[in-house]
């Protein structure tokens, strides 16, 4: 945790003097929680981010005056248009009153802010996690946490104060001061304030504390296999993508990555003729035969969310092409099949919610196979994965 209040906790030297900067203030931009400095000789001021979220492990430094953005990082950083997203939006305010509720469960004066706003869904739900270990480590501290609308339906039970802010995904790079000012002086309630480190990929967590949805049992005698439709990274190889997005048929490609789950379900069938099959995800295009359930959405909100969690509980795996909207998936169903496009090895399980400490079990659960990987051979793995998790767990777990 870093302290921000009564003093922030934040220790950097001038990029241009190399004298040690004193901190004057924090900015509350939304996706970023900054430190602003004077510049101890030069009129300008120094920002930095604090070291939260995807800012853990890298550092930068802003001339604020200039926009010359100083840090020693990887010249392809993804991160850096980030930080120059940010330096435009100061520039370029949001007039706009944005609407926040605030909700008080109980009085603290010492407090964990656990910020989750992000221009991306999986990170703002990954950030969220945080709050079991603030709620279960930091007992002595309320923890205030800050959620875009949409994930106030997963804010877990015990927090001190919820702060729900009306901001979209892609708005969240956007600097609306009314953000900084509702934060800043709500802090002046407190005395002494403590900044989440918001990681990135947070472990030991249960999910069914954020949905209040229980994950799988492996007790149920139905076996459902559920495939995660997605309509904005299909079920294709890449070389084939690229031809359907250059000559605008998309369309034709979400009929092929509904054939193929077809196919696929057809020769899990084949294997495990009790097995029932459903189809969930956002986005509704294409029809499905009536023995494969269809739960997809055009759109997501809390009830339709939750029921979809539901469905994924019942699960015994499922399928789906790596991304955020495996999170919820996997950290429900009883097994995963994360399908692996050749851009996104380097982001290996960044998308799966593991649920099972035990790395030998983790490990049979949690699969990742090429995207390119045959439909029979991906039926041939799940139905494995199906027919011998039972006896694999028994003789993997028969010392304990």
């Amino acid at each position: 945790m870093i302290e921000i209040k009564p003093t922030i906790q934040h220790q950097s030297i001038c990029p241009y003097s190399g004298m040690l900067l004193k901190p004057k203030k924090i900015l509350w931009q939304g996706l970023h929680v900054c430190v602003i400095s004077n510049s101890p000789d030069r009129e300008t001021e120094i920002l930095e981010n604090l070291k939260v979220g995807h800012y853990v492990n890298y550092s930068y430094q802003a001339d604020l005056k200039s926009g010359k953005i100083f840090g020693d990082f990887p010249p392809e950083w993804w991160g850096i248009k980030l930080i120059e997203s940010l330096l435009e939006a100061l520039k370029n305010p949001e007039n706009e009153e944005l609407k926040i509720s605030k909700e008080v469960f109980k009085y603290c004066q010492k407090v964990i802010i656990l910020n989750c706003i992000d221009y991306l869904y999986g990170h703002a739900l990954l950030k969220l996690l945080n709050a079991q270990r603030h709620l279960e480590n930091n007992p002595d501290c309320g923890l205030v946490v800050i959620v875009p609308s949409f994930l106030r339906w997963m804010v877990p039970e015990g927090v001190a104060e919820i702060w729900t802010v009306n901001i979209s995904l892609k708005n969240s790079q956007k600097y609306y001061p009314s953000l900084d000012k509702f934060i800043s002086e709500e802090c002046e309630r407190f005395e002494q304030i403590y900044i989440s480190e918001a990681y990135s990929h947070p472990r030991n967590f249960d999910i069914s504390r954020f949905t209040k949805v229980p994950k799988h049992s492996f007790d149920t005698e139905e076996v459902k296999i559920t495939f995660v439709w997605r309509e904005d990274r299909i079920w294709c190889n890449d070389f084939i993508l690229k031809i359907l997005e250059k000559t605008r048929k998309i369309n034709l490609g979400l009929w092929l990555q509904n054939r193929k789950v077809q196919r696929l379900f057809a020769e899990i069938k084949s294997k495990i003729p009790t097995a029932k099959f459903a189809i969930a995800g956002m986005g509704t295009k294409t029809r499905f035969p009536e023995w494969i359930e269809d739960a997809r959405v055009a759109q997501y909100n809390e009830e339709t969310e939750r029921k979809t969690c539901q469905l994924y509980s019942q699960s015994r795996i499922v399928i789906g092409v790596h991304g955020s909207n495996m999170l919820l998936p996997s950290g429900h169903a009883g097994m995963t099949i994360d399908l692996m496009p050749r851009k996104r090895w380097g982001n290996f399980a960044q998308d799966i919610l593991y649920q099972e400490s035990d790395p030998r079990i983790a490990a049979f659960r949690y699969r990742y196979v090429p995207l390119e990987t045959s439909i029979p051979e991906i039926a041939w793995i799940a139905s494995r994965m199906v027919l011998r998790y039972s006896n694999y767990k028994k003789m993997m777990t028969a010392d304990q």
